[in-house]
């Protein structure tokens, strides 16, 4: 057998007693006759590592609105995700995240800050894709680091979510070309879906 991927063969390590793995292995194996060089089948297996969650508890909040804060940037020069401070060239609520605001085609960025509403306890896989460079944080917490100058690109995270309400925050910037930004949630065994404007408030 071998845990690195590679093929097994007359030499390789002979199983002989339970193997430790301590890290992400592709494990496979081959039974090879004693009479002569025939071969079975061969058999694989992958091993990952498990990540072990912290749960994220919801926080308390009073007096929301429906929708999300957002601010507007319009900076000179290159964009990148550090245009996202000092004075916004606009700011205000909008429904979702969603950068259909934007005032010009190329070179701009936003920041979109308020809750997302959890209906049930569990591991959720978040997917944000952008083009360029877009960052998700769930209770100031870094999910998915979507940055970089790149087409559009769709990168996830999980987080395990109490039931409740999690502060979300969204950077976004386009430096230039296409521009796109989407975030998805999907619950464990449940469906994918572009996060509902229903579920943000502010």
């Amino acid at each position: 057998y071998t845990v690195d991927g590679s093929d097994p063969g007359p030499n390789s390590t002979l199983y002989t007693e339970p193997v430790a793995i301590n890290k992400n292995s592709l494990v496979k194996a081959y039974a090879f006759f004693k009479t002569n060089s025939d071969k079975s089948l061969p058999s694989s297996v992958a091993y990952e590592e498990v990540k072990v969650y912290r749960w994220m508890n919801a926080v308390k909040t009073s007096g929301r609105a429906k929708g999300i804060n957002y601010r507007y940037f319009q900076p000179e020069g290159n964009v990148d995700i550090g245009s996202i401070n000092g004075k916004p060239d606009e700011t205000g609520v909008t429904d979702n995240i969603s950068i259909t605001r934007k005032k010009r085609k190329d070179k701009f960025a936003f920041d979109f800050s308020g809750y997302l509403k959890i209906e049930n306890d569990g591991i959720y896989t978040f997917y944000l894709e952008s083009d360029d460079g877009s960052q998700l944080l769930i209770d100031d917490e870094e999910i998915v680091n979507n940055g970089g100058y790149h087409g559009a690109v769709e990168k996830t995270g999980r987080a395990a979510l109490k039931k409740g309400y999690h502060k979300i925050h969204v950077l976004y910037f386009d430096a230039g070309g296409d521009n796109s930004l989407r975030l998805s949630i999907q619950p464990e065994g449940g469906a994918k879906e572009q996060i509902p404007a229903s579920n943000l408030s502010h």
